[in-house]
């Protein structure tokens, strides 16, 4: 894997260096500096801003309350009466929308009138006016937000996809064995006892339907006798040299089609009542992609000894993928959710404790926070954060989670 290459610092700042006062006055801040410029910052631990002798200070606070904008004004280093400066923020997020702000005089600062959702990642057009004059203010604040090139992302095994509906399947994983198919298994036994002549064919060899497997001496008319096989598959069990005496009750070879096999699967007491016939059925297979199937058969009693239930799915082996005596694990789909929108399972990253997605435009992107809700081994469904038909990015994303991480962002709550 290739290192990214960023093409331009983006994360230059955080929000919090810009406007950082999450934790309310001096030096505690909830949202950490992380870039290669110096930022000024006022007594209040924001962003300072100034135009000529007028200065403007910007913070979020968030302590006990959700985060907010708050300003403070001063000129000539004195500091202005909160009802004299008339203040508006305007936010442009990633992908281009914009949120507006306005102040009023909340005791010695302004307050802005809207929460300030997550990312606090954003350029930021600040216009104030005192004294008849307007002053305004336009800078990038950034937060977890990379630039790749197009040939780095590639190398990188970056894809992009769009938000949307998808099906998520509620799954139970259940444990066990692949058995040949009992309705197409076939016990070759002798009509009459005596003694085989001929045994033609070795475990493991294809027989026809209606092929000659042995030839047995009658013991009543001392005269030999073809057994055949009435279906074509696979000879898997053999009990029968020449020379030796066979009876007619009990079967010489046991012939099965193994191009359709039963996966014979062990469920807990807790799934009894979550399993049905028909049910949709993954079964994981070491020699290659997994199986689809169905649940064909709910066993009316539990084993004693294990105290499960046996759930049979017969499955299509005629690939090879599938063999018998072999221990699969497979994924039973018990309910099924429409989401009305979803992303791939694996774009989902964690940062500061909280899911996230990477959104994309261009060349960029930014980790945006998500609320997620239902999820399978494929989908996981978004609750709030995206919305349908936003570029995401599908594959990749740990790599740009990397690449954030080196970049030295931080926004600690």
């Amino acid at each position: 894997m290739k290192t990214l290459a960023l093409r331009r610092p983006l994360m230059v700042w955080m929000l919090a260096a810009l406007l950082a006062g999450c934790g309310g006055e001096g030096d505690e801040r909830g949202h950490g500096a992380g870039g290669e410029a110096e930022v000024a910052t006022g007594p209040h631990g924001g962003r300072l801003l100034t135009d000529g002798d007028f200065a403007l200070e910007l913070a979020i606070f968030e302590r006990g309350v959700p985060p907010e904008l708050r300003a403070w004004a001063s000129a000539d280093e004195r500091p202005i009466a909160p009802g004299d400066v008339e203040l508006t923020v305007e936010l442009r997020r990633f992908g281009g929308r914009s949120e507006r702000v306005a102040f009023a005089p909340a005791g010695e600062f302004l307050r802005g009138d809207r929460t300030i959702e997550e990312p606090h990642s954003f350029d930021v057009t600040a216009v104030a006016r005192h004294a008849g004059r307007e002053h305004r203010f336009a800078f990038a604040a950034y937060e977890n937000r990379v630039e790749v090139a197009p040939e780095a992302a590639a190398d990188s095994g970056i894809s992009v996809a769009t938000a949307g509906p998808a099906a998520i399947r509620e799954e139970i994983v259940l444990h066990g064995r692949v058995e040949p198919d009992g309705d197409r298994t076939a016990h070759v036994t002798p009509r009459f006892p005596g003694i085989a002549v001929e045994a033609r064919k070795k475990l493991g060899d294809a027989v026809a339907k209606d092929e000659v497997v042995a030839i047995v001496e009658s013991d009543q008319s001392l005269r030999p006798y073809e057994v055949r096989s009435r279906i074509a598959g696979t000879a898997i069990e053999k009990s029968v040299v020449p020379g030796e005496y066979v009876g007619n009750d009990a079967p010489i070879y046991v012939v099965s089609d193994l191009s359709r096999v039963w996966v014979d699967l062990q469920a807990h007491r807790r799934d009894f009542e979550r399993l049905r016939v028909g049910q949709p059925v993954v079964v994981e297979s070491a020699e290659g992609a997994p199986v689809e199937a169905r649940l064909s058969y709910l066993a009316p009693l539990g084993a004693p000894d294990s105290q499960s239930l046996l759930a049979r799915a017969v499955a299509d082996a005629a690939d090879g993928r599938l063999r018998p005596g072999l221990f699969v694990s497979a994924r039973v789909t018990v309910r099924e959710l429409e989401a009305p929108v979803a992303v791939r399972t694996e774009a989902l990253q964690r940062m500061r404790d909280r899911d996230v997605v990477f959104r994309a435009q261009g060349d960029t992107y930014e980790a945006q926070p998500v609320e997620i809700g239902a999820s399978d081994a494929d989908w996981t469904e978004i609750r709030a954060g995206l919305a349908a038909g936003d570029a995401y990015v599908a594959t990749g994303s740990f790599v740009l989670k990397a690449d954030a991480g080196k970049a030295g962002a931080s926004h600690d709550h």
